[in-house]
């Protein structure tokens, strides 16, 4: 996924110059023989744990890994520990309404309310997958792209560590990404390239957890 392949070019980057950081990671790929693209959270920790390492100690006498490439591994732990999400039938789309400023308040403690959360952005037109996840729970809408649950955790918590954020936005794969914050807590939303970016911010942004943390 490229969040964590940014990740660990920027966690390379304490060590090296970018773009030596940039440089020794393709080499690391390309003696693992490995696609980015493809790997869930397990495979990222073999990859850094294994090349990726193995390669920086080629030019630098690193026993083990220090600063961000440590959190990055620690995060990648938890997520590869957590088990994958049941998948979900792929919800109905319908024409989206038209768009207001009603902020809409979400008890992520309460399961019913995470369930009614994710369903309702599933079914915003262009979407392809919601992550409603906290610590204790996670309530998933991924068909066919269950092992993303854990990354998504993995960039939030990163995220967070490294400075507050509103929202974040990436390209992903076929398509876009964009995860909310909401206290320790995060939303998330995959969508179709053609997807209306803007509709889909402003509908994260109309959420806000119960007790005014978001």
């Amino acid at each position: 996924m490229p969040q964590i392949e940014r990740l660990a070019i920027e966690a390379l980057t304490e060590y090296v110059s970018p773009s030596a950081a940039q440089n020794l990671f393709d080499r690391a790929v390309r003696r693992a023989g490995v696609n980015p693209e493809t790997l869930d959270a397990a495979g990222w920790l073999r990859f850094l744990q294994g090349p990726l390492l193995a390669e920086l100690q080629t030019i630098l006498p690193v026993s083990e890994p220090t600063g961000k490439l440590r959190r990055l591994l620690r995060g990648l732990e938890e997520a590869a520990a957590r088990p994958a999400p049941t998948a979900q039938p792929a919800p109905q789309r319908h024409n989206p309404p038209t768009i207001d400023t009603t902020r809409i308040e979400i008890d992520l403690e309460d399961p019913a309310a995470r369930e009614r959360l994710a369903s309702s952005l599933a079914r915003e037109d262009g979407v392809s997958g919601v992550l409603v996840w906290g610590s204790g729970f996670q309530e998933a809408r991924l068909p066919g792209m269950e092992d993303l649950a854990p990354i998504l955790a993995v960039v939030h918590s990163l995220l967070q560590k490294q400075k507050s954020y509103k929202i974040y936005y990436s390209v992903f794969r076929e398509g876009q990404v964009l995860i909310r914050p909401m206290g320790s807590a995060l939303v998330a939303v995959l969508a179709k390239r053609q997807a209306n970016l803007g509709r889909l911010m402003h509908v994260l942004n109309s959420y806000e957890a119960k007790g005014g943390q978001s």
